[in-house]
């Protein structure tokens, strides 16, 4: 099989399942899609098993393709590592991929990764937000070269390193807030809690806390951005289980108030990397600088 491949098989593989459409894949390779159907046809004959199953919203991988998928990403990684061991002697420099949780990045990533890229300009970090489990598992694929998480997996085959200290705080308007002060969790049964979504490891500590407390809000709302959970909880339409870190500018000025009687539960945000895996000299960097430059600073009173 070997024999018959070509890495540029690989990309246009790669291409298409990230688009799940040939044309589209075609378009961001600048190829026509005659090239993409024709490449996709030899390495289906050089893996001798159908990759695409053609479905009319697109193309999705059949039970071969995503095993191809493991190793077409290896492949990519090896052509990455192998540019910049070429150029090691230079400048650093090559593509670092990293997943952060989108709350963590609006507060906390932006500043110190400036920092970062005046510092290393031949270095491409390359951003993707995700929740905790999208994380290990885009990094365990290879499709990551290192997450930034909200908690340590305690995972064997994963490193944890300590990034920052955080706490997990229920917030509302200040209105809703005097409400929770004087009559408790009996206030959450009339109230809504904004969240991530199930897939989020904030709501899943939120519904931790109410089954503990043989309670549950009127109602829960689903957002895709701190942002829009943050709106949400200052008009007083809702309230929500956030990291401090990612509202310590709306407590401060008092469009937001904490619960206190509903407690805190102590967080620590982290990078993780594959432990089987070496890390480029462009991850490595990034890594060591991250740790190293003063995110650490602790966020709980």
């Amino acid at each position: 099989m070997i024999e018959k491949l070509e890495g540029r098989f690989l990309v246009t593989f790669l291409a298409v399942l990230e688009e799940k459409s040939f044309s589209k894949a075609a378009e961001r390779l600048g190829y026509v899609q005659s090239t993409v159907t024709s490449q996709m046809r030899q390495l289906e004959e050089a893996a001798g098993q159908k990759l695409f199953d053609r479905l009319p919203r697109g193309v999705e991988l059949t039970g071969a393709g995503r095993r191809l998928e493991v190793y077409a990403r290896r492949f990519m990684q090896l052509g990455r590592e192998l540019e910049e061991e070429m150029n090691e002697e230079g400048a650093p420099r090559g593509t670092v991929r990293l997943r952060v949780l989108e709350s963590f990045a609006a507060t906390a990533l932006w500043g110190p990764l400036r920092s970062f890229m005046d510092a290393y300009p031949d270095i491409d970090v390359q951003v993707e937000a995700g929740f905790q489990a999208e994380t290990l598992e885009a990094v365990r694929l290879r499709q990551a070269d290192m997450g930034l998480v909200p908690a340590d997996p305690c995972a064997a085959d994963l490193t944890f390193d300590p990034l920052l200290e955080d706490e997990l705080l229920w917030i509302a308007a200040p209105r809703e807030a005097e409400a929770v002060g004087i009559e408790g969790w009996s206030a959450i049964r009339r109230m809504r809690i904004a969240g991530f979504g199930e897939r989020c490891m904030y709501s899943q500590a939120a519904e931790a806390q109410l089954a503990a407390q043989r309670t549950a809000p009127a109602g829960r709302a689903e957002f895709a951005s701190m942002d829009m959970i943050k709106r949400a909880v200052c008009s007083g339409w809702a309230l929500a289980f956030v990291p401090r870190s990612a509202v310590a500018a709306e407590l401060a000025a008092g469009v937001l108030a904490e619960c206190a009687p509903l407690g805190r539960q102590p967080i620590c945000h982290g990078l993780i990397r594959h432990k089987p895996r070496e890390a480029s000299r462009a991850a490595q960097l990034l890594h060591r600088y991250l740790l190293g430059c003063g995110m650490r600073e602790v966020m709980i009173e």
